[in-house]
């Protein structure tokens, strides 16, 4: 009778094991030196564990497809950089790199932002899926 006691109770503790770890694996993170994806106002924290980046405004003035422009745009975006036990101010944008505001130690590069902009169609902040190239200095 003990037995199948402590084999229930097994169960349950390997039950809320299994379950706490698959929280886990669905934490949203990004590998230093390797290209990420990321979507506003999300946080997203280093594999090591020692870094934390969330955006938190998304500006996109590319010229969109079907439209003849002057100046072909660029995508700029504002967010937040936790490290060291401080946090920092980011300004990234994808032409005007002097303009940008990064953390001591670190590089972030715009890749890519999808979808490019068509004429006509508005995209909302939360639809767009920015590449980020962090590396450190």
């Amino acid at each position: 009778m003990k037995f199948i006691v402590c084999l229930k109770y097994s169960l349950v503790l390997l039950l809320f094991t299994v379950m706490g770890c698959d929280q886990v694996s669905n934490s949203q993170t990004f590998t230093i030196g390797k290209e990420s994806t990321f979507r506003i106002n999300q946080l997203y924290t280093s594999t090591d564990g020692q870094n934390t980046l969330q955006i938190t405004e998304i500006n996109d003035s590319r010229c969109p497809d079907g439209v003849e422009c002057f100046w072909a745009g660029e995508i700029s975006l504002k967010g937040e950089w936790v490290g060291s036990g401080s946090k920092v101010p980011v300004e990234l944008y994808s032409l005007t790199a002097g303009q940008q505001k990064m953390p001591d130690g670190f590089t972030i590069q715009i890749v890519d932002a999808k979808p490019y902009p068509k004429n006509g169609v508005v995209t909302k902040p939360e639809d767009f899926v920015i590449t980020l190239l962090v590396q450190r200095k």
